[in-house]
């Protein structure tokens, strides 16, 4: 009768804006709300699959891009500041570059590409915009992007800007 709950280690990231992602669990609700969308886009919209594949597609890079990659900080006050400057992402397993909470955050914008370009046959409009949408996630996950973020200024020129932690200097590329 003593062994009817499971022996886990506590996470060894306490940082409570991130560590729900550590939970047994969370990639089969993240997959599965993906495809509920998917349903959801499907009969309230009445498209081609594909085009429902193409709005979730494009929906998450939105929603991830704004949640992950943009948005810093964290909404806890108790952490007293130390997350101010970093994103969801650079906060994820403790800064940690290729764990497999981050492989999966990866893996899953590629699949999605991969399934509603084939889905669309590769037609032009969708097909360029899933392929700036995946190049786009991708690039803002690779590990030499910790700590810095693409910006694109009104004169449509990207600038690769860096911050430090510890001090308020930024640098620009």
């Amino acid at each position: 009768m003593a062994n009817l709950y499971v022996k886990a280690e506590p996470p060894a990231d306490l940082n409570r804006n991130t560590d729900w992602f550590t939970y047994p669990g969370v990639w089969t609700t993240y997959i599965l709300f993906l495809f509920f969308s998917w349903l959801l886009v499907l009969s309230i919209f009445g498209c081609s699959p594909g085009m429902a594949w193409t709005i979730v597609n494009l929906a998450h890079f939105a929603v991830t891009y704004h949640f992950f990659h943009w948005k810093k900080g964290t909404p806890f006050s108790e952490d007293q500041g130390i997350y101010n400057r970093l994103t969801w992402w650079e906060q994820i397993d403790n800064g940690k570059q290729l764990t497999r909470n981050r492989k999966f955050l990866t893996v899953v914008p590629v699949v999605l590409y991969l399934i509603a370009s084939h889905t669309t046959d590769y037609q032009h409009p969708m097909l360029f915009f899933n392929t700036v949408a995946v190049l786009i996630l991708v690039v803002a996950k690779f590990p030499h992007m910790h700590k810095a973020a693409l910006m694109c200024n009104w004169s449509i020129r990207w600038t690769l800007v860096r911050s430090y932690p510890g001090s308020s200097k930024v640098t620009t590329e």
